[in-house]
């Protein structure tokens, strides 16, 4: 049974596990941690030490130093945890402003209590619940094979507006009481945030207030819990064979049985979806909402290409716009049709924008060390037209051009990509050299070859095999730098 205290043993849980994901909780609260750190110094230093020791006794001697050091460190951060886990009853949870992305975003206030009860409610949550976010792969994977198969069917794709404003708090409070699952402390802790919420926002009656705070842990799974009854009440609609979630963007599948259905029939399965949601206590997205008549097979879904007057009917789902290419015989019939995967508008812009900041930084930094800035000009072009493997806590997951995009078989979005880039590269001033270092990089190539590198979270010195103690030429070499993946992403951040 899971522990669902706020204590100093949950918390050390909560420490060990967020340093093992490679986020060092002491360096993010220096001040709390000040002894502690200290004592990572020390052992820094000795280590060191243990290295360059060529006498077996005397480093016998240092690992016995480094294992008292160990243990004092562990002291010192078990003393923090139990500091908080002391103060726990009297300690008040309140959110403050944070950045807008894609809406007003919201933080809790900057102090270590928080990060830990935060992250201690977050766990309770998705425990006790087994909550979790649907997954992005499995949901294209099943709608593009249903897709393609030849049963008629009719398809609607639609978004909740707002999503994390609109969710109604006392629907979702009432679960969270009525269910008896979550511990009072728990249940204490997530009012609190909901109330400083409320103030921020300018919400006074707890009967109609909306929203859970963007850009909090909890909210995610405070989101999925509340909709886990709307998607299990959508699932019982008729006529319903497939329908996939993924935070706000919804997709369902229906199939009539037959094929002789009136208009006004077709209609309904909308109305039905549609009126379900606002039911909840949610908005539609209208204009992100669409309805695809698919009875005769994926021939409506089309893209505008070579046809300036047709207007498109495409699905964008979840990064990709997903439509058919037809192609024909001589005599003008259909030969076949086959269902067509592009990047959306949205994930192209996205590209463009990153190809365009990359280019303005280096026009930017040029003038101080143009050596550097091109260098790391090369580095983001590389990173975006090729794939790399996240480390630390991300050991497994695969980004780039290829695993970011795997659904793509049509490369006409790529190669839209390839024309602004070459468009750029032709406008920076380049030198040949330069020029031609550049060209080398291809977004198609980068898909289709699965072209891979391995980088660095942080910039990286590689040792210099060619300096050597006298030689005079190398004396200034101090190693190759190779630019990480956190100094490529920084101008994308913001």
């Amino acid at each position: 049974m899971l522990d669902q205290s706020f204590s100093s043993k949950s918390f050390q849980e909560i420490f060990d596990k967020e340093n093992r994901k490679g986020i060092n909780v002491e360096d993010k609260y220096k001040d709390d941690f000040a002894d502690s750190i200290a004592k990572v110094g020390d052992l820094k230093i000795l280590r060191k030490q243990i290295q360059l020791e060529k006498n077996f006794e005397t480093r016998k001697l240092l690992y016995v130093e480094k294992k008292k050091l160990k243990k004092e460190r562990d002291n010192l951060v078990s003393d923090v945890l139990d500091k908080i886990a002391d103060g726990i009853n009297t300690h008040t949870i309140n959110l403050e402003l944070g950045g807008y992305h894609g809406g007003q975003s919201y933080m809790f206030e900057r102090n270590v209590q928080n990060f830990f009860i935060s992250k201690k409610i977050q766990d309770n949550i998705k425990e006790t619940y087994n909550v979790k976010q649907s997954s992005r792969y499995a949901i294209l994977s099943e709608l593009l094979n249903l897709l393609e198969d030849n049963f008629p069917k009719y398809v609607i794709r639609t978004d909740i507006k707002s999503f994390y404003e609109s969710i109604p708090q006392k629907k979702l409070l009432d679960k969270i009481n009525h269910d008896y699952l979550l511990s009072i402390k728990t249940k204490k802790f997530i009012s609190q945030i909901f109330t400083s919420y409320n103030n921020l926002t300018g919400q006074t009656d707890p009967e109609t207030a909306k929203g859970v705070p963007r850009g909090v842990g909890i909210s995610a799974y405070l989101s999925e819990l509340f909709m886990r009854s709307v998607d299990n009440k959508i699932r019982e609609l008729d006529d319903l064979v497939y329908y996939a979630r993924y935070v706000d963007d919804i997709v369902a599948i229906f199939v009539p049985k037959s094929k002789k259905i009136e208009p006004i029939e077709l209609t309904n399965y909308k109305t039905k979806l549609t009126n379900l949601i606002i039911s909840e206590g949610l908005v539609l997205n209208i204009r992100k909402t669409s309805e695809y008549d698919l009875l005769e097979g994926i021939y409506n879904l089309r893209f505008n290409d070579n046809q300036p007057n047709y207007s498109p009917k495409t699905i964008q789902y979840l990064g990709y716009e997903i439509g058919s290419i037809i192609t024909y015989k001589p005599n003008g019939n259909i030969k076949s049709k086959d269902l067509s995967v592009r990047l959306s508008k949205k994930k192209v812009d996205k590209y463009f924008k990153k190809i365009k900041l990359s280019f303005q930084h280096f026009e930017k930094k040029k003038k101080h060390n143009r050596k550097n800035a091109f260098k790391l000009l090369s580095a983001r072009i590389n990173y975006l037209t090729s794939n790399t493997k996240l480390r630390n806590n991300k050991d497994k997951v695969f980004v780039g051009i290829y695993y970011s995009n795997p659904f793509l078989n049509n490369y006409a979005s790529l190669e839209k990509l390839q024309t602004r880039l070459k468009w750029h590269i032709n406008r920076a001033g380049l030198t040949t050299d330069e020029k031609h270092t550049m060209l080398k990089y291809s977004f198609t190539e980068g898909f289709t070859k699965k072209a891979f590198q391995m980088l660095p979270l942080k910039n990286k010195k590689y040792k210099s095999h060619n300096r050597k103690r006298n030689d005079v030429n190398n004396q200034n070499n101090k190693g190759i730098l190779q630019f990480g993946i956190a100094e490529i992403n920084s101008i994308w951040k913001r």
